[in-house]
């Protein structure tokens, strides 16, 4: 059946759906409109703190062996331990490295700041950092100036991907990347390298 004014069949009329039509614009908004104001209502979830929850001025941990001897002794001025598994900052740190005597010093790392992992599987040495080995330790002297030091203790190893000037009694060597079994007496320059040797003064 057609009726006047634009009536289409069943009854239904064009009025009578936009009329139907609006209702449903206006209950969809109004639901909007609620789930905006309890959302706004509701407590912020709170962001978790970067600040320390422990300040420890003139810090000394020592490592050691099974056999009970020393492997290495981390020390600094200031730690700050942060929140959750977020690690412990160091200021100035020194890692002293030692023979399996557990007495004589095989290397010593310096840098102005460091991390530690909060497993303390990993240890970063940042900014510049210098790596000493002295005569006393019964191998060839070597000073070791990089950037961005990451000391794997459980493998013995110091590493970087920045360039290193190497000092030795023979001369100096430079490259890119340098990896250092600390343990050992290996130094490894990964790339790049070029060296001026100073042969003994007769």
């Amino acid at each position: 059946m057609k009726g006047e004014g634009g009536a289409a069949r069943g009854g239904f009329t064009v009025r009578g759906g936009l009329y139907m039509a609006g209702l449903a614009l206006l209950t969809s908004l109004s639901y909007g409109l609620l789930r905006w104001v309890e959302s706004s209502l509701r407590e912020p979830v709170p962001v978790e703190s970067q600040e320390p929850v422990l300040v420890i001025q003139r810090f000394r941990a020592v490592r050691m062996t099974l056999a009970g001897l020393r492997e290495y002794v981390v020390e600094a001025p200031l730690l700050r331990q942060l929140p959750g598994q977020l690690g412990v900052q160091i200021e100035q740190p020194r890692m002293d490295w030692y023979q399996p005597d557990g007495q004589t010093r095989e290397w010593r790392l310096r840098s102005a700041q460091g991390w530690i992992a909060s497993d303390q599987k990993q240890i970063r040495l940042e900014g510049e950092v210098v790596m000493t080995r002295t005569a006393e330790s019964g191998q060839l002297p070597v000073t070791l100036t990089t950037r961005d030091v990451l000391v794997r203790p459980d493998i013995r190893t110091a590493e970087t991907a920045a360039p290193a000037r190497a000092v030795t009694p023979g001369g100096e060597l430079r490259a890119i990347g340098v990896r250092a079994y600390l343990n050992q007496e290996r130094l490894e320059l990964l790339s790049e390298v070029r060296g001026v040797y100073e042969p003994p003064k007769p």
